[in-house]
């Protein structure tokens, strides 16, 4: 039997072993997913362990997305160009790493959803990952709102390197910006962490109601389903969705890069559908 696994820190909340150990039992693969709590600085040993244990891959999830780099014998160009990764495979003793986060990000919104103009608020690391596969999605304008920070310049030049020059990046206290951006928007996705835990949006309810009918409003929040952003746009009859479809969409992808076999989404969502966490 082959290890596979994830390491992060808190690990044990994830809904990833229940969703692959479903998929592998699915597919009749001699395999087992595991959960592995890892703090930052046994990371090295961690891996080490992996390495040791012959694991098939693995996913790779906060606080070690970056720091995991170096540890890496490879990493494909989208990972290369975010300098993140969200799953490594074992090829013959050789660790890959690369990311899965923004492919199922997009793959997740509905294919008939018109998502050329969208408003993006957030710049961490799912954010990025969003913009940096974009321009393969259709996207054409993509306008990212943060708070007013120091390395604001340095922000500015990331957004429009992973976004392949379609992102712009603005301050999310420019009123008139952003109401001229909610204006057009095909998608609004939050990729904050506000919300998470409370009631919070980072939008009022009047500039939610700015957003055109058609606009697909997303939470990439998944512990809590609905959130106070999810709950407004509803109220306003706008489609949503919040983050549970991204969560499937990338674990099917990395499924996909371990076994070289296609992943059943609708399986995979089902199994962790209605798990509390």
């Amino acid at each position: 039997m082959t290890i596979y696994g994830l390491i992060a820190q808190p690990a044990m909340h994830s809904l990833s072993p229940v969703m692959q150990n479903r998929m592998i039992a699915a597919r009749q693969i001699d395999a087992y997913y595991q959960a592995f709590d890892v703090a930052p600085e046994q990371l090295g040993a961690a891996v080490a362990g992996l390495r040791v244990l012959s694991v098939g891959g693995f996913n790779v999830s906060t606080p070690h997305k970056s720091t995991i780099i170096p540890y890496l014998d490879e990493l494909t160009p989208l990972a290369q160009r975010l300098q993140a990764v969200n799953t490594v495979k074992n090829v013959k003793g050789r660790l890959i790493g690369t990311s899965t986060d923004g492919d199922g990000f997009w793959q997740s919104i509905p294919r008939n959803q018109p998502h050329e103009r969208v408003v993006l608020l957030g710049t961490g690391g799912a954010a990025r990952a969003v913009m940096a596969t974009a321009l393969q999605y259709g996207v054409r304008q993509l306008t990212v709102f943060n708070r007013a920070h120091l390395d604001w310049s340095q922000r500015e030049t990331t957004v429009a390197y992973l976004s392949q020059g379609i992102g712009q990046l603005a301050d999310l206290a420019d009123n008139q910006t952003l109401s001229a951006a909610l204006q057009q928007a095909d998608l609004l996705i939050n990729a904050t962490t506000v919300g998470m835990n409370d009631a919070r949006t980072l939008l009022t309810d009047y500039q939610i109601g700015l957003l055109p009918q058609h606009t697909l409003v997303v939470d990439m929040i998944y512990r809590n389903q609905q959130t106070g952003l999810l709950r407004a746009a509803a109220s306003r009859q706008l489609p949503t969705q919040n983050g549970l479809a991204m969560l499937v969409n990338q674990g099917a992808l990395s499924f996909e890069y371990w076994f070289n076999q296609p992943a059943d989404r609708q399986l995979m969502a089902e199994t962790i559908r209605g798990i509390t966490i």
